[in-house]
């Protein structure tokens, strides 16, 4: 057996525990040396005399490994960046987006605003129904979250019960309120889990750029911070950080504003 094809059986053998082993902390490593698995068996192709036919084979060899490498490499990173439980993108893949943010607003001078969600009750759910139900729950909540804002915006669970949504292409503070709204509504829709009913609200807190902060953390906290003010003010509400932002609140019947609504810039 020449070198070409006893390397050929070796690629081979290696390839299963190798496309495995990605999974773990080597995860680089294993990849570079399957490139250069990769690169070594098409060097010696074009080196090697065998038949045509052989040659052939080897080379597919070499594509599907590559190929299958270049595959899992892109299942494991999206699935490092998304929430295992809702599917959202997680607080790291959030993280980098609201940083991206932050320098796009920069560059062309603009405005956008981050929002806090926090789901009220949601430890009573689970206390009284179990933790399978609150499981439950969280996927509805993602779903609704998602279901109500625009594509070039971003929901994420940033853990446990709460949730943070970007919206890049928000300029005003009355644009953030109405999406806020729109959330809130979609939360309160009727829901039922394993044919018991229940009911969802949250509470907001809004953030904008850059009046609030101009980094991605003193975003975050300002938005959070915005939350619990509202959390105090009863359920189903959101508040503005900034105290100069009139504050605009959705109606506890879920059905509209107050006077407060008027007058946002």
């Amino acid at each position: 057996m020449n070198n070409l094809a006893k390397r050929h059986v070796a690629t081979e053998t290696e390839e299963t525990s190798a496309l495995r082993g990605l999974e773990t902390d080597g995860l680089l490593t294993r990849l570079r040396r399957l490139k250069q698995q990769v690169a070594e068996i098409r060097r010696d192709v074009h080196e090697a005399s065998l038949p045509l036919e052989q040659l052939a084979a080897v080379a597919l060899r070499a594509e599907m490994i590559a190929e299958a490498a270049v595959l899992k490499v892109r299942e494991l990173t999206r699935a490092s960046q998304h929430d295992l439980l809702t599917n959202l993108p997680n607080r790291v893949l959030m993280f980098d987006r609201l940083e991206n943010a932050v320098a796009m607003a920069r560059r062309h001078k603009s405005r956008f605003a981050l929002l806090f969600i926090d789901l009220d009750g949601f430890k009573h759910i689970n206390d009284t129904m179990g933790h399978g139900v609150g499981d439950r729950v969280l996927q509805i909540a993602a779903r609704r979250l998602k279901s109500a804002i625009r594509e070039s915006d971003t929901v994420s669970r940033h853990g446990g019960d709460e949730f943070l949504v970007l919206l890049p292409e928000t300029s005003q503070a009355f644009d953030a309120a109405m999406i806020a709204r729109k959330l809130l509504v979609a939360l309160s829709a009727p829901a039922r889990v394993d044919g018991r009913p229940i009911t969802l609200s949250a509470s907001i807190g809004i953030a904008l750029y850059p009046e609030d902060g101009k980094d991605a953390e003193r975003l975050i906290h300002c938005s959070d911070t915005a939350m619990y003010r509202a959390k105090q003010n009863g359920s189903g509400r959101f508040e503005f950080y900034a105290a100069e932002v009139p504050q605009v609140r959705l109606a506890s019947d879920s059905r509209g504003y107050d006077s407060l609504g008027k007058g946002l810039h």
